[in-house]
């Protein structure tokens, strides 16, 4: 299930739940073929993962908020695992499976 992001209070509620178990922040675009088929195979994918999604066209503030916070270049779509507040893992288009 992936819980969508809306605001800075959520991306920040989200990273503190990363002091608890690592979770997967979901960037994605609504206009991007590469994004469709990210989110789709992200979607259906069989994990335990707490997935948080952002919007890029809706959401460019918590886009640029995570570069700045978690020191993660912005890429579309991408997934960045994050643990205890920091990024552990980032990948893009099809190193997201």
């Amino acid at each position: 299930m992936m819980t969508a992001l809306h605001t800075l209070a959520d991306l920040d509620a989200a990273i503190a739940k990363s002091h608890e178990h690592p979770i997967v922040l979901f960037k994605h675009s609504v206009t991007c073929p590469f994004s469709a088929r990210a989110q789709e195979q992200v979607a259906n994918a069989k994990h335990d993962a707490e997935i948080y999604a952002i919007v890029v066209q809706y959401c460019q503030e918590l886009s640029d908020a995570i570069v700045e916070k978690l020191g993660v270049e912005h890429e579309s779509p991408q997934a960045i695992i994050v643990e205890a507040g920091k990024a552990t893992w980032s990948g893009w288009r099809k190193e997201i499976t």
